[in-house]
């Protein structure tokens, strides 16, 4: 089943001039609606899933291969969680549901949870998969136990949309949550405590002999958190990518990077090499490799996360060149990584039906 995968990236992909081929491979058959959101499984058995509007579900094999299509609910599935511990399971967000399905078994959900008054825009799942977080059109995050299938908690604090949430690697009780209110939160989500906002108002302001830029919101769309939870990244609707370090217990900003024309949709770093590179995607068409290490080796100095409200220095703290740039012309949705036998590979939803492979090729 691998080889046609291997093949197939040998023949279509490849670099030149610091761009990836901008084709890809798509995945027809599986979908009539856009795909919003998409996740890889691990191995042994990689799979790829993807969610679309109208509560449309699919699940690939890393050729391409249709193996299951189904409908799920009234609403779009706008997110997916994929267990790493129990490789086989998997949570999907339809509407203002969250149902949990098994890839052995798809004629139906294993459970549900369903304490959500609002349209889901993103689950995560906490390092040890005891936790899921579900960020909605109110604002609020809620927190499930996963062992009673209970609420848990729900924290309130954002002051319009919640568009992204993730849990902190090594901090049990700690989660990020970003909203179109401008600003990221940290949450001690066992107390239901806020302990540190950043407002990302002024974060990244353009310098003054920059021609043209993008005057529009900081509102967040996305935030990923590398494994080692040494970097978190978020991006915003003024086409720009915030860089901090996650290292400590409060972020700390370190950088602004800077070459999108639109809002940045996804960020996220790749299960390789996860504290070296991380993968932007925007409403602009374009996704965008960064050499972390390359970028935040010239002379970063680290400003306290809590009291950056006016982005101070972080003109100087701009960078502009991706390592790799795929000009991809739709607008990306979601983005994911995987790998087979040391084949690296970008999962990519975008405006179409059809979710996208790109080749990683670093």
């Amino acid at each position: 089943m691998l080889l046609p995968y291997i093949t197939v990236c040998k023949d279509l992909f490849g670099i030149f001039s610091g761009e990836m081929a901008s084709q890809g491979t798509r995945f027809v058959g599986g979908h009539t609606q856009i795909v919003l959101s998409v996740a890889v499984s691990n191995l042994p058995n990689v799979r790829i899933i993807s969610g679309a509007e109208s509560g449309e579900l699919a699940v690939w094999t890393v050729d391409g291969t249709n193996v299951h299509k189904s409908w799920i609910g009234e609403g779009d599935v706008t997110s997916l969680a994929c267990s790493t511990s129990r490789p086989d399971i998997f949570y999907a967000a339809c509407g203002d549901t969250i149902s949990c399905f098994d890839l052995r078994q798809l004629t139906g959900p294993v459970s549900q949870l369903d304490s959500v008054d609002e349209e889901i825009n993103q689950i995560a799942l906490n390092e040890k998969e005891n936790f899921l977080a579900s960020a909605d059109d109110s604002g609020n995050i809620k927190v499930f136990n996963l062992s009673s299938s209970k609420l848990y908690k729900t924290l309130r604090k954002h002051t319009n949309i919640c568009a992204a949430v993730s849990f902190r690697p090594n901090r049990p009780w700690e989660l990020v949550s970003g909203a179109y209110d401008s600003s990221l939160i940290q949450w001690d989500f066992a107390k239901s405590r806020s302990f540190c906002i950043i407002r990302l108002e002024e974060l990244g302001a353009v310098p003054e002999n920059l021609e043209s830029y993008v005057v529009s919101p900081s509102f967040v769309h996305s935030i990923a958190v590398s494994s080692t939870g040494n970097r978190l990244a978020c991006g915003t609707e003024n086409a720009l990518v915030q860089i901090f370090d996650s290292s400590k217990k409060t972020l700390h900003f370190q950088k602004t990077l800077r070459h999108h024309t639109q809002g940045v949709s996804q960020v996220h770093f790749p299960k390789f090499d996860e504290d070296k590179y991380l993968v932007s995607g925007g409403n602009d068409g374009r996704i965008c490799v960064w050499n972390l290490e390359e970028e935040l080796s010239h002379g970063v100095a680290l400003t306290n996360g809590c009291s950056v409200a006016a982005g101070n220095n972080s003109v100087h703290q701009t960078a502009h060149n991706p390592a790799i740039e795929i000009n991809h012309t739709e607008k990306i949705n979601w983005l994911a990584s995987g790998a087979v036998n040391n084949n690296k590979f970008l999962a990519v939803a975008d405006n179409t039906s059809c979710p996208v492979i790109f080749q990683f090729p670093l």
